[in-house]
Order: structure tokens, then C-alpha cells, then sequence
């Protein structure tokens, strides 16, 4: 059984040396999301997918076998722990992402203005459907499919969202956690929603 310091020490490990793409991929394994799904994000974000290879690497010579696999001592699992570790050191990601902030477009704020306008932002997955009624009701009109998904790949390029892919279609969106944390920042960069009179009497 792997210990809980030798995981510690692996994620400390990445956040010190800046291999940032190895640190959130162990983020994204714990949470059992596919390695298509996390290769695809780390080429878009990082541009290349070594953080996986390392990961992979250092996984098998921890012995571990998933994230459901039990911790020495503690008996807590292993995705549990990484999480924990990951919250503590995620800093620097957090960082990176406010930063990104302000090469934000105007396709990019639109959507996630309906993301967050929609509440569907507090789901941990949302459907790409949710996402198109949700955006062709804030502005009354829909957005072209690749502008759509285009917009989706910036997204994910400044680390607001994993897109879920499965044989290389793009399934969900995934809002990872720790996006939650500087939610106040994503929203003071979006624009404001002006309700019209004549909607408010229709209400």
C-alpha cells in the first residue's frame, strides 16, 4: 500500500518544479476522468501530454492501482488524498488562471455568462445542449457550432474547464473545483445582462 507521504511528496514535487501539466493530471485521474479527456486538455492547455506520461509513471511506481486504492495507516483513498494535497498546492494554478483572465473574448465571456447566469455552472457537468439553450436565452440568438466549440477549446486553454472527450467527440463540459474559488473574478470580467422592461412585464 502507498503512503500518504509519498504522495504528498510526488504532488509537492510538481508544484515545485512547475510541471503544472503532472500536477493537474493527478488532479483529474483522482476524479476518475479518462486519460483521452486529460491527454486532450493537457496538448490544449500545455501543449504536449508528457504531464500524463509522468503521471502514468509515477502511479505504477507507487503501486497504485486507482484512485479507490486505500492509503497505508490512514485506510483513507488514494483520489481522496490527492485532492487534499492538490488543494493545498494549488496556488500556482490558481495564479496562472487569473492571469488568463484578460485574454478573455467576447465569445468566451458570453458563454460563461450563460454558464453562470443558468446556475449551470454550479453543476460539476454540464450537457453541450444545456449550455446552447442556456446561451440562446440570455442573447436570443445561437451560436454557430464552431464558434461554439471553438469558444470551448479557449476556455479549456486557460484552464476554466475540462471538456470531456470519449473517441474523440466532446461528450460534457467539466467545471474542475478549484475554478469555484475565483469565481468572483471570472464574474467581474464578464458584461452585465440589462433586463428590459418589456421583458420584466412579460415575467
Amino acid at each position: 500500500m502507498v503512503k500518504r507521504d509519498q504522495i504528498e511528496s510526488k504532488m509537492k514535487s510538481y508544484a515545485d518544479e512547475n510541471k503544472l501539466g503532472a500536477f493537474e493530471a493527478f488532479y483529474m485521474w483522482s476524479k476518475g476522468i479518462s486519460s483521452e479527456t486529460i491527454a486532450g486538455f493537457l496538448s490544449n492547455k500545455y501543449g504536449n501530454a508528457e504531464g500524463l506520461q509522468m503521471i502514468t509513471g509515477d502511479i505504477s511506481s507507487l503501486g497504485i492501482r486507482g484512485p479507490s486504492d486505500r492509503v497505508e495507516l490512514t485506510n483513507e483513498e488514494v483520489g481522496v488524498v490527492i485532492r487534499e494535497v492538490f488543494r493545498k498546492q494549488q496556488q500556482p494554478l490558481l495564479d496562472g488562471i487569473v492571469q488568463n483572465l484578460a485574454t478573455l473574448g467576447e465569445s468566451e465571456k458570453h458563454l460563461l455568462l450563460a454558464m453562470i447566469n443558468s446556475s449551470l455552472f454550479d453543476n460539476e457537468r454540464i450537457k453541450l445542449d444545456d449550455l446552447k439553450l442556456a446561451y440562446h436565452a440570455i442573447f436570443g440568438k445561437s451560436m454557430k457550432e464552431r464558434d461554439f466549440i471553438g469558444t470551448l477549446f479557449s476556455l479549456e486553454r486557460i484552464g476554466l474547464i475540462y471538456l470531456d472527450r470519449s473517441y474523440g467527440r466532446i461528450e460534457d463540459i467539466i467545471i474542475p473545483e478549484h475554478v469555484y474559488t475565483i469565481q468572483s473574478q471570472i464574474e467581474s470580467k464578464l458584461p452585465k445582462v440589462v433586463i428590459s422592461q418589456s421583458d420584466e412585464k412579460s415575467r
